[in-house]
């Protein structure tokens, strides 16, 4: 008789592990995001940590930042300290500050190979960040090129490159403006008017000294326009958001960002007029993509290469790039998908508010190193900033 019940009780507790099998044991993965943007958070906190709660079991928690660079400090800093136990499992960044985590050696080797969806990624989005080899440490999970966006009631585009932009603002005192360099968007306007005087091939061949150099010329050329800015140039918009609401106000006339549909995104929310519409220089804008990286003092691995999975699965990038949404443009390759599912990325940008897939493509300028990054916001603000 007690043989019998052993026996049933093993039969029972097989049973249970058994069903217990499918069922994933249940996680929190903080993911630490720049918060500046209502639309990325809304999306991040109503769309995708549901979606990875449900599926994997995991609860996603964004924890909103204001300067990367501040969490760069404190990854170097845990480091150094020898912490074993951070609190952040996924960290979003790219350019400068992937080079000075991966040049402190602070963050999880090798996890693209850990990526189950890592086939379906464009490989160009796999090699470089930057100019920076990426060495499999981040996972790309957007892609994004410089525009500028204007409200086509109040005219044609305002200009199409640093000549016309000086006719513009002197005809127009006082109605653009752009970020303060110190700002990501701000060091991207400048960058980008600095690749429109100088030309991207120019500076490839220039050394650091020569490259500060010529940056006279730019510096010269936007402290010359300074006083038609907004305000006369006293004050510059300290983030892109400002800068939103200067446009959205109408008290400037144009606005900007790396978001491809960011005016899509804007005018489905109510933030822009619908007579809104994103434009490049003719020279091209600035294009990179943006990553996702684990430290390696996260204290859930595993957890972090699954919410970067789902972040990076057809499922969730399609709803990254609705308008609605976020609006970001994917980093899959059409050529790895479904006719169905590429057919859905397609019709999302059918409305001509921002430049076709070929002009996009014709006009891509590959960021500038880090090195001359640095060179650049570090001479606007002794050079214009202070002035």
């Amino acid at each position: 008789m007690l043989k019998k019940i052993k026996i049933a009780l093993s039969l029972v507790l097989i049973a249970g592990s058994l069903i217990g099998c499918g069922k994933k044991e249940k996680q929190d993965v903080n993911i630490y995001m720049w918060g500046g943007s209502k639309e990325i958070n809304t999306f991040m906190d109503d769309v995708v940590a549901p979606k990875i709660q449900e599926k994997e079991n995991i609860t996603v928690k964004r924890v909103p930042i204001v300067d990367i660079k501040d969490v760069v400090n404190k990854l170097i800093i845990e480091k150094q300290a020898g912490k074993k136990n951070g609190v952040i499992d996924v960290l979003w960044v790219n350019g400068e500050n992937f080079k000075a985590l991966k040049d402190a050696g602070v963050l999880e080797g090798n996890i693209l190979s850990k990526i189950p969806n890592k086939n379906l990624l464009k490989e160009s989005t796999t090699v470089k960040d930057f100019g920076e080899d990426i060495n499999g440490l981040e996972v790309p999970f957007g892609e994004a090129q410089f525009n500028l966006i204007y409200d086509t009631k109040k005219g044609n585009v305002p200009f199409v490159g640093w000549e016309t932009l000086t006719e513009y603002v002197k005809k127009n005192p006082g109605k653009f403006t752009y970020p303060n360099a110190s700002n990501f968007t701000g060091s991207a306007f400048v960058r980008n008017i600095v690749i429109d005087m100088l030309g991207y091939d120019n500076i490839e061949k220039m050394t650091p000294e020569e490259f500060k150099q010529n940056l006279n010329i730019v510096w010269n050329y936007l402290n010359e326009i300074e006083p038609y800015l907004w305000r006369k140039g006293e004050t510059y918009p300290e983030s892109e958001g400002k800068l939103d609401l200067l446009y959205s106000a109408g008290e400037v006339d144009v606005t900007m960002g790396y978001t491809i549909n960011k005016v899509n995104s804007k005018i489905e929310s109510g933030d822009y007029p619908e007579t809104s519409k994103s434009f490049l220089l003719n020279r091209g804008t600035l294009f990179n993509n943006h990553y996702l990286a684990i430290p390696k003092n996260s204290q859930n691995k595993d957890g972090a290469i699954a919410v970067i999975n789902e972040l990076v699965s057809p499922e969730i990038q399609l709803l990254k790039q609705e308008p609605k949404n976020w609006g970001d443009f994917t980093i899959l390759d059409m050529k790895k998908l479904p006719p169905e599912t590429v057919k859905k990325f397609f019709d999302l940008n059918k409305n001509g508010k921002i430049p076709s897939l070929e002009e996009l493509q014709e006009k891509r300028v590959l960021e500038l190193t880090p090195d001359k990054l640095r060179i650049i916001e570090e001479g606007w603000i002794e050079k214009v900033g202070k002035n």
